[in-house]
């Protein structure tokens, strides 16, 4: 995989200056856009989780989306135990300072390579996280790895209020894998689908 080793730190590199930098705790989470369009295409990940359980949020950044999530699912009296991972040393950091009382939950690494020290009841992703040609190898391993027996993954897709609908959601991309969808979650904005979560 060190042919790979590249396009990973340049994904590193662009996430860190894109995050770090922004004022609010979502822009570092990597979201553009007011609170309220957060909660409205973010909040379905909570909604995925019908049962209280273990929550591994693979591209945590600084936190703040397990911190809502935890949030979110408790307003349902479903309760979360976060666990995070991300690339970067930086954003890991910032969330740690988030959730103190987790941040022994909190870890530095590449869900493609890395192995966790346990297994989850829920796991969320994203395809973009690896390149194209890995998208496959990359699923197959998280449920092999990090997904619990009887546990979910959470494939996110978020878009852009610009985009025009024309690819393909992330559910047809895993259909076409050879992956069975079980259902999807939506998130939408001023009537338009910006988030898609497909659950495996």
């Amino acid at each position: 995989m060190e042919e790979y080793q590249k396009w990973f730190e340049e994904l590193k590199d662009l996430l860190e200056s894109a995050y770090v930098k922004a004022d609010t705790p979502w822009e570092q989470s990597g979201f553009s856009g007011p609170e309220e369009r957060w909660v409205a295409v973010r909040k379905p990940i909570a909604n995925c989780m019908n049962d209280s359980g273990t929550f591994r949020d693979i591209g945590c950044a600084n936190g703040y989306l397990l911190e809502c999530v935890m949030k979110w699912a408790s307003e349902r009296e479903v309760e979360i135990d976060p666990w995070g991972l991300d690339l970067s040393e930086t954003l890991v950091g910032m969330a740690k300072k988030r959730l103190q009382d987790k941040k022994k939950q909190i870890f530095v690494g590449n869900g493609m390579y890395w192995n966790p020290p346990r297994k989850f009841d829920y796991v969320r992703t994203e395809l973009c996280y690896v390149p194209e040609e890995l998208r496959k190898e990359y699923i197959e391993r998280l449920l092999g790895n990090f997904v619990n027996d009887g546990g979910r993954l959470l494939v996110a897709e978020y878009r852009s209020q610009k985009d025009d609908g024309r690819d393909p959601w992330v559910d047809d991309l895993l259909k076409d894998m050879g992956f069975e969808v079980d259902y999807c979650e939506w998130g939408y904005w001023q009537g338009k689908e910006l988030t898609r979560i497909a659950l495996i």
